[in-house]
């Protein structure tokens, strides 16, 4: 019998009911008609083993295959795959003519949600939506209807359509008290992960860890894939305690999936993931591993055919080398990515609105960085004019502001107001350099409202220096709006603290790395107030590759008392096994990992 039915079917057989088929996308209209429930994938199977028992073994033969080659594209897709569950579902395709007519209706239906999940892994939107569409037409009760209607869900956050994202029906993971299939689980992680982007996006923190939270539970408990396949919830709830400003933990968080990502992960873990690590680096004020990672991801996208996680990854590399003042090799990773934009014809629409989106701010900020460089080359120019005659004064680019209010309106519009901060901190400083000031500041005070409201830190704490100089002004006083910004005065009194301290912070690391190599007991305090002194303990016999049995005798408890400990440790740590615990307790610095081993 087919697995992949078998742990499906197991869950919903004799359950299944016609459901409402997911919204189109704003430009598009979808009509489903005639929804009819389906028997079980066994009786599919014993009917066409029926069939063969009274002169059809032709068909018998090859429904059975079908279903084993159906249970194969699964297992491929759920290792990540894509592109192997393509062919397969191909090869499938061709086979299905001579089956009865409701079998073959409900093999067609399920190589489309095969082909839809693919598509989405292999980031095509437009395709997977119309694969999803078209397998819910031919019959929306099918077992393995979950998956399109998460691909749809998934496409709608991708295009900003909150409203066709949330009208999708959710479906429910199985009976009270069974454990769901896989598959299932696997669905059901992504939809939480997604509600909790969505979240994200429009900087409901507390909302988006509480629903990161639960898909990784999901994906730890259901064991639902390789260690990849959680990493959008996981760099969700990076995200926050970045936000948070628990800069070690998201650190951690992403760094665990890493490989995985590298190896085979989806662009939604890649783009955020690495994105998010080359944040870290930033803010820690090492450029080079940013760019190291920045590099990986652009060679990932090219490996992938991925020009999205390309385009992310050549436009925070011209944001870091332009922090660095490395002008020239900013430009070049600006004229990559236009090279890059205009060649996104033929991707989807939502992948070309964020490619574009990326340009437009590269183009900006390197357009901010050239005004710089020529304000400093006019005064070298006037200083050393007789010791220079002849040196040539750089022509800057000019912003384009129209392009960053266009994209920040349509970016509000679909509902990112998480993206949004990043292109209002882009204008704010546009506009100082276009000497519009008191719109700028009337801006940042418009951006600091919101950002208090919500709970926004980091992301201004890592703003630009221009900005910087401008929030400082406010608070000390030095600058005065238009409007009543005593309320806003702590929050912003509090951000410059932590810009100053962060600095130090940086630096002090810098100064102290020798002696941090020394010190292999070296507890980060953020890790030492996420766990107990037992479980610490644990964590670091563990590291040195002591049994759980080993670890009892050693700190005189029971066995049961140490996985007991080991299940609190995975919780905290979000985390499925010792491996992986291992790996974040050493970003965290409860266990130094040497090259010989763990120590």
């Amino acid at each position: 019998m087919n697995e992949a039915f078998a742990y499906e079917i197991d869950q919903e057989a004799g359950h299944r009911r016609p459901c409402a088929a997911p919204p189109r996308a704003q430009s598009e209209a979808l009509a489903i008609r005639g929804l009819h429930v389906i028997p079980p994938a066994s009786v599919y199977v014993d009917e066409v083993l029926s069939l063969g028992r009274v002169g059809r073994e032709r068909p018998a033969v090859s429904g059975a295959r079908i279903h084993l080659d159906l249970a194969r594209a699964w297992q491929m897709l759920i290792r990540l795959q894509a592109a192997e569950a393509l062919l397969t579902a191909q090869r499938i395709e061709g086979r299905v003519g001579p089956l009865p007519g409701p079998i073959a209706v409900a093999v067609r239906c399920e190589i489309a949600a095969v082909r839809a999940a693919a598509l989405m892994l292999q980031d095509d939107a437009g395709a997977a939506l119309a694969a999803a569409l078209s397998a819910l037409r031919l019959d929306a009760a099918t077992p393995t209807a979950h998956v399109a209607l998460t691909v749809c869900r998934c496409v709608y956050w991708r295009l900003g359509d909150p409203e066709s994202f949330y009208a999708v029906e959710r479906r429910e993971p199985g009976e009270p008290g069974k454990q769901p299939g896989r598959l299932r689980a696997i669905t059901t992680m992504f939809d939480l992960a997604l509600d909790a982007a969505i979240e994200f996006g429009q900087m409901h923190f507390n909302a988006a860890r509480l629903l990161a939270g639960d898909a990784l539970d999901v994906a730890r408990r259901f064991g639902v894939g390789p260690a990849a396949i959680d990493a959008l919830p996981a760099c969700v709830m990076a995200q926050v305690l970045y936000e948070e400003g628990r800069v070690d933990e998201s650190e951690a968080l992403v760094a665990a999936r890493l490989p995985g990502i590298r190896q085979g992960g989806a662009i939604e873990g890649a783009v955020l993931g690495y994105g998010l690590l080359a944040r870290i680096a930033a803010n820690r004020r090492q450029p080079g591993q940013g760019l190291l990672l920045l590099a990986e991801a652009d060679a990932l996208g090219i490996k992938r055919n991925w020009p999205r996680l390309r385009a992310a990854s050549l436009a925070q590399q011209v944001e870091m080398h332009v922090a660095a003042d490395r002008i020239d090799q900013a430009a070049l990773c600006a004229q990559r990515l236009a090279v890059l934009a205009g060649q996104c014809g033929a991707t989807s629409s939502s992948a070309r609105f964020e490619i574009a989106r990326y340009h437009v701010l590269a183009q900006a900020r390197l357009a901010l960085a050239h005004e710089h460089f020529q304000a400093s080359a006019q005064a070298l120019s006037k200083a050393s004019a007789q010791a220079f005659p002849q040196a040539p004064i750089q022509v800057s680019a000019t912003v384009d502001l129209a392009a960053l209010r266009q994209l920040h309106c349509n970016t509000v519009l679909r509902r990112d107001r998480y993206g949004a901060v990043t292109i209002a901190l882009l204008l704010v400083e546009a506009l100082l350099v276009a000497g519009l000031r008191d719109e700028a500041i009337e801006a940042l005070v418009t951006l600091l409202k919101q950002a208090a409201s919500v709970g926004l830190h980091q992301t201004l704490v890592d703003c630009s220096e221009r900005v910087a100089k401008l929030i400082d002004g406010i608070v000390r006083g030095a600058i005065v709006p238009a409007g009543d910004v005593r309320e806003l005065l702590p929050y912003a009194g509090a951000l410059m603290s932590r810009r100053r301290r962060g600095a130090a912070d940086a630096q002090a690391g810098r100064d102290s790395d020798t002696s941090r190599d020394t010190a292999p007991d070296r507890v980060q305090p953020v890790a030492a107030m996420c766990l107990s002194e037992r479980e610490r303990a644990i964590i670091g016999l563990m590291g040195r590759g002591l049994t759980n049995k080993q670890i009892a005798i050693r700190l005189c408890i029971a066995p049961e008392t140490v996985k007991s400990h080991a299940k609190h440790l995975y919780t905290k740590l979000s985390v499925k096994n010792r491996i992986e615990a291992v790996t974040l307790a050493s970003r965290l610095g409860l266990v130094r990992l040497s090259g010989s081993g763990i120590d």
